[in-house]
């Protein structure tokens, strides 16, 4: 608490409340170093992983075959997302909504996205590469 924040990983890593996940939404909630923690035991501290902007691509692109689905989700929204594991989680049914919220969309695949939703038995053979 000395640092200015008021909660740290280790708080989190401690408390076991229902609404602990919460605490990971904090505007001061330490996001550095998180990519650690990919690994962990616990689901929702290795759904940290994925709140840290400097997570590598090759932990990201495996955190969407996580078996915990919020990881999964988490993961397919990261910036870091490979670009072609973030094409194929488009085509997935569990994981389309998570990775079309993706912030590293380019254009040209939101259009395509947009022009799915509107018709979706004409969109498919000009899908994104």
């Amino acid at each position: 608490m000395g640092s200015g924040t008021w909660c740290s990983w280790g708080c989190f890593l401690e408390y076991t409340g229902f609404d602990r996940a919460h605490l990971a939404t904090r505007p001061n909630f330490p996001t550095a170093r998180l990519a650690a923690f990919a690994d962990h035991e616990d689901p929702e501290v290795r759904a940290l992983a994925v709140r840290d902007p400097e997570t590598a691509p090759a932990v990201v692109e495996r955190l969407p075959r996580d078996p915990d689905p919020a990881v999964r989700a988490a993961a397919a929204r990261h910036p870091n997302l490979p670009r072609a594991r973030l094409t194929e989680l488009l085509d997935d049914e569990e994981l389309a909504h998570p990775a079309a919220a993706n912030p590293a969309l380019d254009v040209a695949t939101i259009r395509w996205l947009s022009r799915t939703l509107e018709d979706p038995a004409g969109s498919s053979a000009d899908t994104p590469t």
